[in-house]
């Protein structure tokens, strides 16, 4: 196994043969084509959603047409951790925020449908059994009394991480790259504060299963790269998950999933 590190990008190794690039993305930014990842450097995708995204996406747009920027001022509405971000991310200058659907995932997503190549979404389905238990875990930490205190008085928490969060990060690519790393790197590590570090890592560790069991199926398809995305803060946790792995998990790309589906 071998990994390397880029300004928003990481390369893992497969001990089993080939390669996963994981693609660092900023939530709601719309990224420079300087960043973007060669559409010849993978024969497949891998995204940290479930299959229901593309619905959604799908609804977002939807209610973009009906009323533009509805979904911006609807996540901007509410408090805590995602409504910072949002505020941080569209006051900088220079790049497109704030925009929904989410433009890199859905972007690559429609990259991948036009190609052929397969989208594998990594977070199980509710009637996964072991991941309802895990979503239910969730649920009870981030619900827990004093984290939503905090969260109701967390200006000056969010002050505190957006400071931590700006050591060792290098200018970006283009003008305020950089200040949205930051952003999403607070953001990222006030939304992970609210799990315990186990809960934390079973979630990374499926998830890396099942990037493995991706690539795997990318393999047996006559490719050797997997494309993750994923926001640029969760690069090095999915990278020791790597690391840890055992085996890979089987996986079904998305569409024999809507295959199997029609056939029922």
């Amino acid at each position: 196994m071998g990994a390397s590190r880029g300004w928003s990008t990481a390369t893992w190794e497969d001990p089993d043969g080939g390669t996963i690039l994981l693609h660092g993305t900023f939530p709601t930014v719309v990224l420079p084509r300087s960043i973007w990842p060669s559409p010849k450097a993978w024969q497949g995708l891998a995204l940290l959603d479930d299959a229901g995204a593309p619905d959604a996406w799908k609804q977002e747009e939807e209610d973009e047409r009906a009323s533009p920027g509805v979904n911006l001022e609807a996540a901007r509405f509410g408090i805590g951790h995602e409504a910072h971000l949002l505020d941080a991310l569209t006051s900088i200058e220079g790049p497109l925020t704030g925009r929904f659907p989410d433009p890199e995932p859905l972007r690559l997503f429609r990259e991948s449908q036009r190609a052929g190549r397969p989208v594998f979404f990594l977070e199980p389905n509710l009637d996964d059994d072991a991941w309802s238990d895990h979503l239910s875990l969730e649920a009870k930490e981030r619900t827990d009394w004093r984290r939503l205190v905090r969260r109701i008085r967390s200006r000056r928490a969010w002050k505190k991480a957006l400071s931590a969060a700006a050591e060792g990060v290098t200018s970006g690519p283009e003008d305020g790259m950089a200040e949205v790393k930051v952003a999403t790197r607070a953001w990222w590590s006030m939304w992970d504060a609210d799990l315990t570090l186990p809960t934390r890592t079973s979630r990374d560790d499926r998830f890396a299963a099942r990037a493995r069991g991706a690539l795997a199926a990318v393999r047996d398809g006559g490719g050797s790269t997997l494309l993750l995305v994923l926001v640029e803060p969760r690069l090095d946790a999915l990278l020791g998950a790597l690391d840890r792995s055992t085996s890979p998990e089987v996986i079904v790309s998305y569409d024999d999933l809507l295959a199997s589906s029609e056939e029922a």
